[in-house]
Parts: C-alpha cells; structure tokens; sequence
C-alpha cells in the first residue's frame, strides 16, 4: 500500500499528516514536495527533476522497526521504536521508526522550537492528541 502525505499546521505548532491514500508525485510541472520531503527521480537515468517525473519521499530516513511482523526488528541502543509521527493513521501494528532518545521534543505548553532543518511532529500513541483537546502536547523533531 503506498501512502501519500499532506501535511496541516495546527495552531499548537505541531504538524500532523493527513492521508490521501496514494504516492505523492512531483517533477516536470508537477508542484513541489510537501515540507520534510524531497522529489526523487522514477527513472535512475534522470539527471533533471524538471525534466522527468518523480516522487516525493521523506529527506531525513530513520531506521525501521517494530510492526507484526514474523521476526520483530528491533532498535539499535539510544533509540525506541515508535509508529512513525510523518505517516497517517500510524499505530503500534504497522513498521515503526527508531527515534533517538535525545532526539530534540517540541511544542507544548511553552511552544519549543525544533532546530533548523527538523519539523516538529505530533507523537502517536502518547495519550496526547493535538486535534482532540491536547494544548499541551509534546511533539518530537524529526
């Protein structure tokens, strides 16, 4: 199953991802990537992305884990295996990412700031939900 993103920016200062339910495609005349994303070629004979079609895909990869899976995949040291926050509708039964314990958090009560270059994502399966009544929750940057 391929999975498309857009993303919404909620007055918390968290982003949440919203399922469209197929690949997010971009190149040629297509619009841009969303945030956090960046369009890669179809073709590996591309040398051009506006020249050719592409598709969109995370810039920042994190290790995968977790998930039904018949031999579970596990995190390296100083990281836990979590649904990942860019993916819609992500939940404990599907693949995981492996976030850094020291990974940067964000949002809140007093609104943390990611760092450059990190986007500040809702945390699944904390308790907390930004969309239902959640001012206060904390997200992570990735």
């Amino acid at each position: 199953m391929k999975f498309g993103i857009t993303l919404s920016i909620l007055s918390l200062g968290l982003l949440v991802a919203g399922q469209q339910g197929e690949t997010i495609h971009c190149g040629r005349k297509l619009p841009f990537c969303p945030l956090d994303y960046r369009c890669v070629p179809d073709s590996p004979k591309c040398t051009d992305i506006r020249l050719c079609p592409g598709h969109c895909e995370f810039i920042r990869k994190y290790d995968d884990c977790g998930g039904n899976r018949i031999i579970p995949k596990n995190c390296p040291s100083g990281s836990r295996c979590s649904p990942d926050p860019r993916v819609p509708g992500a939940d404990s039964s599907m693949p995981g990412i492996c976030i850094p314990n020291n990974q940067p958090s964000c949002s809140g009560f007093i609104g943390l700031q990611c760092p450059d270059g990190l986007t500040c994502y809702d945390v699944p399966e904390d308790g907390c939900d930004p969309q239902h009544g959640g001012a206060d929750c904390i997200g992570v940057c990735l």
